[in-house]
């Protein structure tokens, strides 16, 4: 690995620590699923789906869809202190939830188990690297059924209230003064109330490209302000973000 780079390891150190999990932990028990969220997993998936969320967090997602009335749905989540955190929110509510330890990279799940995945509030790109990110796409193709869907979001570097600073960015970049830790153009690495945060900003063609590569089929894409009028706390907990429905073809590549 390049020295002193971005890892995967400060990402997870990232959720492990407190604060962080405190605040994900409020976002669980007042943010709750997001009204946008609702509209496109009611959309893709049916209440008895077999569905796997990944980085789960405190648990936001899938004890919202559990609440919904979703009967199988597991939580993978990379930071261990998180899941200790979700596990007993889920135990206080008397939900029977499930959340596993797992990399999103390098999953322990045989072949075609799932119906579908999750993978919310901008979480695939918290995992550095482009490459490692199309791990990602092609472990969880392997996971879910063929005919089964992919639904995760991004931010998007097209985003016209972001174009100066991704002007300012590639300017950095060509000139060689881009901080010295990120990996990629795209790459954010940025101070926070709760610390340093790491999340990639891609294209939409961009992440077309990665799904083709990995084999999934995208099949819709829309703004999360083009779905739905949030409640006042999720403006607060999230900005905008593009929701991407992808779909596992039914019949294997060649």
């Amino acid at each position: 690995m390049d020295q002193g780079k971005i890892e995967a390891a400060d990402v997870r150190d990232y959720y492990d620590s407190p604060e962080v999990i405190e605040y994900y932990r409020q976002a669980t028990a007042h943010v709750g699923l997001w009204r946008s969220e609702m509209e496109v997993f009611g959309r893709v998936f049916s209440p008895d789906d077999r569905i796997i969320e990944f980085g789960s967090g405190t648990g936001r997602i899938t004890i919202g869809l559990a609440e919904l009335g979703y009967r199988h749905v597991l939580g993978v989540e990379l930071s261990r202190e998180m899941l200790k955190a979700a596990r007993k929110i889920a135990r206080l509510q008397e939900l029977s939830v499930y959340f596993r330890h797992g990399d999103a990279t390098n999953l322990e799940f045989e072949d075609d188990l799932f119906d579908g995945a999750i993978f919310g509030f901008n979480g695939l790109m918290q995992i550095p690297r482009r490459e490692a990110r199309r791990s990602a796409m092609r472990e969880i193709r392997r996971v879910v059924r063929p005919g089964g869907a992919f639904v995760f979001t991004t931010h998007d570097r097209h985003n016209p209230k972001f174009r100066k600073y991704w002007n300012k960015e590639r300017s950095l970049w060509n000139r060689g003064k881009q901080k010295s830790e990120l990996l990629e153009f795209g790459d954010k690495w940025d101070e926070t109330e709760h610390g340093m945060l790491y999340i990639h900003v891609p294209t939409p063609e961009e992440i077309r490209e990665d799904l083709a590569d990995a084999g999934w089929k995208p099949e819709w894409d829309r703004m999360r302000s083009d779905i739905a009028l949030e409640r006042p706390q999720t403006y607060l907990f999230s900005d905008d973000c593009r929701f991407w429905v992808a779909r596992n073809p039914l019949e294997k590549p060649d």
